[in-house]
């Protein structure tokens, strides 16, 4: 899989568009040369982060946020992903991205090296952005090659089970932590997330440690609800977004724009024409008075090829609607839509959620309720800073099972384009796919479950699993 993954990225890469970013910070791809053991690691890891980029902001993202009813799209062939009909080719692209030279091969020569040269904060770092991946390829696809990967001994790795990958990778960010302790600031040390902060890379391997541990929790029962608790609790703690997991993107060089924003903007005219916001989160933006509404998302324009014709109300589509003028709104380019803007991957308030469903699975509804408002309030105050009338909902005196609904409800809405939504649906029934009229807004066969395996994948490894359909249930999936 090493030399295939690798000829496939080395093909792939010069056709690619919005998934990959160059610039004066990023440009310095040491993938573009012949001999990686001519660099050094610090620089090799500049190519990982851009490639890794790719994989958690670019395709994958905008293809479960539309399953997801965040965004939508109706019509034209270019727009087959966001119809619940995944294109094998873009699979094919990302799954060689995971694994190929800026993805798991790159990865493991940082970690041995790193570790012969003893620059243990770059090592686990590393060690961080491998959790990441593959914690979030086990969420989409449940098995993939992960013991076995790029390793030239094994031509056919086998799939690991979701099981097995999650508690792999639990230690995973174990050992990342030790590392990160062990560590020390290096000057070259090219980290565009923390900049080799180890005890922000320590609060953020302890949520995601805690995001594992919950989406298995329907599967374990009572005690994987205490350990996601006990890590979330350790995990991010600043309420600003200075400590979220992101990615880095700057405002006024077109190579280093945010995916989304390059994505929404360079196809401004068919975006209008075959989708744009998603229609279930605007109607319940719009049922809760939530003020996010016009952060996330712009006025509607009655045509296509004019921009200035705007309507006066954000509009969203369900996948397959007819779309007469006004046509559906796309990213606000002022906040989420902007230049600058990154998908925050692990953040605070993922945090927060975490905590408030783990208190009330284990009894503490009180506590569940006091987090969710007190989680509101800061959020509400942030986003004052850029939307000065925004307020956001309050929840007072409602019954257990209301109360869960709107935990589960406010994180959707909050995590607006992360790709832990789908697992969540997964686990626990919310968002409910109706629009504000009672009517399904899933797609024609159902909510896909999951991605579908890539057919290179299938077609060279005789251990890949074949017939497999996006609606197959994964391990930690029981409803």
């Amino acid at each position: 899989m090493f030399k295939r993954t690798l000829l496939l990225f080395c093909c792939l890469i010069l056709s690619r568009c919005d998934d990959f970013l160059t610039g004066e910070l990023l440009d310095n791809n040491p993938n573009k040369i012949g001999d990686v053991d001519q660099i050094s690691i610090e620089s090799l890891f500049v190519g990982s982060q851009v490639t890794l980029y790719g994989v958690m902001e670019g395709y994958l993202n905008r293809l479960v946020t539309s399953f997801m009813q965040q965004v939508a799209a109706v019509v034209s062939s270019t727009a087959e992903d966001y119809r619940c009909l995944p294109l094998d080719w873009r699979i094919d692209d990302r799954w060689g991205d995971m694994y190929g030279t800026g993805g798991l091969v790159d990865l493991r020569t940082i970690q041995q090296r790193a570790l012969e040269q003893e620059k243990y904060t770059l090592l686990g770092i590393s060690e961080m952005w491998e959790a990441l991946i593959f914690s979030t390829a086990a969420d989409l696809w449940g098995s993939v090659p992960y013991s076995q990967a790029v390793n030239p001994r094994y031509t056919s790795p086998v799939f690991d089970s979701q099981r097995e990958i999650h508690d792999s990778i639990i230690d995973l960010l174990d050992n990342a932590i030790v590392h990160l302790q062990q560590g020390q600031d290096f000057k070259k040390l090219n980290d565009f997330t923390f900049d080799g902060d180890q005890t922000k890379w320590t609060a953020a391997a302890r949520t995601l440690q805690a995001r594992i541990r919950l989406n298995w929790a329907e599967v374990d029962g009572i005690n994987a609800y205490q350990e996601a608790l006990a890590y979330a609790e350790q995990g991010i703690s600043e309420p600003s977004g200075i400590d979220d997991w992101r990615p880095l993107h700057r405002a006024g060089n077109n190579d280093e724009e945010s995916i989304w924003h390059q994505f929404f903007n360079e196809n401004f005219n068919d975006i209008m024409a075959h989708g744009g916001a998603g229609l279930l989160l605007v109607d319940m933006l719009k049922k809760d008075q939530d003020g996010r509404l016009p952060i996330y998302f712009s006025q509607s324009v009655y045509n296509s090829g004019d921009h200035s014709a705007f309507n006066d109300s954000i509009v969203g589509t369900a996948p397959y609607d007819t779309l007469p003028p006004p046509y559906p709104s796309h990213l606000n380019q002022d906040t989420f839509g902007a230049e600058d803007w990154g998908v925050q991957w692990v953040s605070w308030h993922e945090n927060q959620f975490i905590k408030m469903e783990c208190q009330y699975k284990l009894g503490q509804e009180s506590n569940a309720q006091n987090t969710l408002n007190n989680t509101l309030s800061a959020m509400e105050n942030n986003w004052q800073e850029t939307e000065p009338l925004c307020v956001l909902p309050r929840y007072e005196n409602i019954n257990s099972e209301d109360l869960f609904a709107a935990i589960m409800n406010e994180k959707y809405k909050t995590m607006f384009l992360n790709m832990q939504a789908l697992s969540d649906w997964r686990r626990t029934g919310y968002p409910i796919f109706l629009d504000g009229s009672g009517n399904s807004t899933e797609c024609i066969s159902g909510t896909p479950r999951r991605l579908p395996y890539s057919d290179l994948e299938k077609s060279a490894n005789p251990n890949a699993p074949t017939g497999d359909s996006i609606y197959d249930r994964v391990q930690n999936d029981p409803n």
